[in-house]
């Protein structure tokens, strides 16, 4: 019995710290990268989001209930899918996003450094844009398309790992804007 004992013990201590290395790892960062944007800086990120266009490829689609609050629908949409990319430690994305509030929806930016620009800055190589639209019949859906090397089938590993965690995501939203 006394063999047993200091095993389990050890296996504890390297669980915890394993728990507790992200949680101080993702606050040092957060502090590191919060540096103010200039209002250049935001028009240009600004310019990165693409609209709906002949080159997207539509990656799903939810029909919300009549009952729904569509502002706290997408409101909710926003918060899941900034929460994706705020710490880095929720899921394990290849590449960095950012993520943007539209009016009705959000835009979720892969990006990769730009090879043409200066050192430090970031392009957007695909997009995934989530908007509310009018469907047939009258009624309102969420339209999920990506853009660039996101409407790309298996181009950006990201992608699918994303719209994996989005089903859940949307029933949540939906639940929360239908009190």
């Amino acid at each position: 019995a006394p063999e047993v004992a200091p095993a389990l013990f050890t296996r504890r201590a390297a669980t915890m710290a394993a728990f507790a290395a992200p949680h101080a790892l993702s606050a040092r960062v957060a502090l590191a990268t919060t540096p103010r944007a200039s209002a250049r800086r935001v028009a240009a990120r600004r310019a990165l989001v693409p609209r709906a266009s002949s080159e997207s490829a539509q990656l799903g689609t939810a029909k919300l209930p009549a009952t729904v609050d569509e502002a706290v629908f997408v409101r909710s949409m926003f918060q899941w899918a900034n929460g994706l990319t705020t710490s880095g430690q929720n899921l394990p994305f290849a590449l960095p996003q950012r993520v943007d509030a539209l009016e009705t929806g959000f835009s979720m930016a892969f990006l990769q450094s730009d090879p043409k620009g200066e050192p430090g800055t970031f392009i957007s190589v695909g997009e995934i844009v989530a908007s509310v639209e009018d469907v047939d019949g009258g009624a309102r859906a969420l339209i999920v398309r990506g853009t660039g090397k996101a409407a790309e089938k298996g181009v950006l590993v990201d992608v699918p790992l994303v719209m994996n965690t989005m089903v859940p995501a949307i029933k949540n939203a939906i639940a929360m804007s239908s009190q």
